[in-house]
């Protein structure tokens, strides 16, 4: 099955041998050198001198993690899609205020809405924002939203599961204070890491913030980095060994801009092929995902049943999800893809789109 979903992913070989190799201890010499040179390469990749930590959990682990340490009382959750609504569900469940800010489905959150819900809400600590939203193939223009959110004295928590590895991200330019993503994702390693940047003054925040449990505290994270004895628990080593191979492996082949540019060209040559076959894209114009195309079903077709009728020619799209489920299947471009393997499912995808 050749695998065209937005997440798990199809793994590097780089990453599949990495992977394969005998175990090691969590605090030996040999993982602690491991454990330094992917977090030093991650924030390259970040462009970030804030810590790095490697959560033995995905990148929901990091989502309950950023309330958990960085809102005491209020948070204001930008909802563009399922993902936005799952960071209001887990601050809701930890019993913090959530103030939504959410525009019509496939709209981007702008300047002005979030000048304007900041304004009514100044009570608000942080503002949680999900950049890349995968149920909807939908980007947020996050460097505008964070100059605003800096400017009014926030804590910024980014949702970059989708984007992180796939697009720039310049946490300390952009004053992201919590940037979090997933392995399984544009890094194309497989589940059970959660990465993420955090910066001192959302350390800080965590200091006062009472009842953090103990596994998601930032603070126990900080001081076992800063110990140089990487994290408090067991690691998950083979997803950081094969997260530091895709890293090394993106370095050895001209750096994040090489990847970044491949992601934009295997994105257009997808969207291209499906413009060709006349669908649409679901969101607003200039807000495309450059990690997942969210496509219109044709007319008459569930989206459903496009995702079914790959899936039987061998080629594993992803579903539509959330309320789009019906209306809408998803093409993502994330992890190992072979430039072929993409003008044969798009071929595939016109012989299913005539047969309906």
């Amino acid at each position: 099955m050749k695998l065209f979903t937005v997440g798990p992913v199809a793994c590097y070989l780089e990453v599949l041998e990495a992977m394969g190799r005998q175990m090691m201890s969590h605090r030996s010499e040999e993982y602690l050198e491991l454990h330094y040179d992917t977090v030093e390469r991650l924030r390259g990749c970040l462009e970030t001198e804030n810590d790095i930590y490697l959560l033995s959990a995905t990148g929901t682990g990091f989502m309950e993690a950023s309330i958990l340490n960085c809102v005491r009382d209020s948070v204001l959750v930008c909802v563009n899609g399922s993902f936005g609504k799952r960071y209001a569900d887990v601050a809701k469940a930890h019993g913090r205020n959530v103030i939504l800010l959410e525009p019509p489905l496939g709209e981007p959150i702008t300047v002005e809405a979030l000048e304007a819900t900041l304004r009514d809400h100044p009570e608000v600590e942080a503002v949680a924002l999900t950049h890349n939203e995968t149920s909807a193939g939908l980007i947020n223009p996050l460097e505008e939203l964070a100059s605003l959110v800096k400017d009014q004295g926030k804590l910024l928590l980014v949702d970059a599961v989708s984007s992180m590895g796939g697009t720039t991200l310049k946490v300390d330019d952009w004053g992201i204070d919590i940037c979090f993503s997933s392995s399984q994702k544009c890094f194309g390693v497989p589940p059970g890491l959660g990465i993420g940047s955090v910066s001192p003054d959302a350390l800080r925040m965590s200091e006062v913030v009472p009842n953090k449990g103990w596994y998601f505290d930032l603070k126990i994270w900080q001081r076992y980095h800063e110990q140089g004895r990487g994290t408090p628990m067991t690691s998950t080593i083979p997803q950081v060994a094969g997260l530091n191979a895709a890293l090394k492996m993106i370095d050895g082949r001209g750096g994040k801009d090489w990847y970044f540019d491949l992601f934009k060209t295997r994105n257009a040559k997808i969207r291209e092929g499906i413009e060709k076959l006349g669908l649409t894209t679901f969101p607003k114009n200039g807000f495309e995902s450059p990690t997942v195309s969210c496509i219109n079903a044709p007319e008459g077709v569930g989206g459903l049943k496009v995702y079914n009728a790959m899936r039987s020619n061998g080629f594993e799209l992803a579903q539509g999800y959330g309320v789009l489920k019906e209306t809408t299947f998803r093409i993502g471009n994330m992890g190992y893809m072979p430039d072929e393997d993409i003008d044969s499912m798009l071929e595939t995808l016109g012989s299913v789109l005539e047969g309906f």
